[in-house]
């Protein structure tokens, strides 16, 4: 009797002490960051996205981060790389830079949705779908800090690859709130 509870306390133990390491290992911090800096996204050759998506989601990611920037007062200056600002970050500044390459890049099509009609439900998800691999440097060392794979699809009556793209700029942005610890 004494072997099976001595078991289950060594087994809870080993699972706590577990987890936390897995925890530890992924924690990042960007709180000591005070600007941030976003490339262009590089497309790939013989990707069906556009050349000029990389730009709008770099524009799109400025947008959504400016917005939780100022509700959460996460950064002092959020620019894309190449704009007027990009060039004024002030000596002294902590700045992140986000570069980032196109993974998905699918139009909505009517057949997808006829058969999604058929599921309960199903007609309320869209399906034009954007991914992206984000990376995080920091600019002064030039280290990667943290990748991530972003993966969103359009909703609904907004089913066009645009608005799954702001809704990747979004994820971007409340993934970087979470980092931040707001």
């Amino acid at each position: 009797m004494r072997t099976k509870y001595f078991l289950v306390i060594l087994l809870v133990f080993g699972v706590t002490l577990g987890t936390s390491v897995l925890v530890m290992a992924a924690d990042v911090n960007l709180k000591d960051y005070n600007a941030v800096v976003v490339q262009d996204l590089e497309v790939p050759s013989g990707s069906p996205a556009p050349e000029s998506a990389g730009m709008q989601m770099a524009e799109k990611a400025v947008y959504q981060l400016k917005r939780y920037s100022e509700k959460y007062n996460l950064f002092e200056m959020i620019v894309k790389e190449g704009g007027k600002a990009s060039k004024e970050i002030p000596s002294g500044k902590k700045a992140l830079i986000i570069k980032g390459e196109v993974k998905e890049y699918t139009h909505p099509t009517v057949g997808r949705r006829i058969g999604r009609s058929f599921i309960p439900g199903g007609e309320y998800t869209g399906t034009a779908t954007f991914a992206a691999r984000y990376k995080f440097i920091d600019k002064e060392s030039g280290n990667v800090i943290h990748e991530i794979d972003l993966r969103t699809s359009s909703t609904g009556s907004n089913d066009t690859v645009d608005y799954a793209m702001d809704r990747n700029g979004e994820a971007l942005a409340k993934t970087i709130t979470k980092l931040k610890g707001k």
